[in-house]
């Protein structure tokens, strides 16, 4: 009986020796920043998001292209031929607004980057 109360103390008081000696190793790196789904999500919702704003403001490009033909031509020429570009480029912005929302979900092109520059009717 001796003998067993003694290793029964001896073991009690080798367990925090021991314990201290096991390290954990944690492999995960730290959490920094959005990962990488959230990041490819908000790029994809920000596609969307531009496509639904050309297709709502591309009636805004016909007196952005009067006023910018305004300043480098004049007045009449403001009238005509800037009514005529706003009126092209309506069209196209139309376009890559609807472009922009019916693929939204493909990274092309060049990882959801703008098919129209300037980005938006008032950049």
């Amino acid at each position: 009986m001796r003998a067993f109360l003694f290793s029964l103390v001896l073991a009690v008081m080798a367990t925090p020796a021991m314990a201290q000696g096991v390290e954990t190793v944690d492999d995960e790196p730290p959490h920094i920043g959005p990962s990488e789904t959230e990041t490819v999500v908000g790029k994809m919702t920000g596609k969307l998001a531009r496509g639904f704003v050309n297709i709502v403001t591309c009636i805004g490009e016909i007196p952005n292209q009067m006023v910018k033909t305004g300043h480098e031509k004049g007045f009449w020429a403001a009238i005509t031929l800037g009514f005529l570009k706003g009126l092209g480029m309506m069209v196209v912005r139309l376009g890559a607004g609807a472009f922009d929302m019916a693929f939204f979900l493909t990274p092309w092109p060049d990882d959801y980057k703008p098919v129209l520059e300037p980005e938006y009717v008032w950049e």
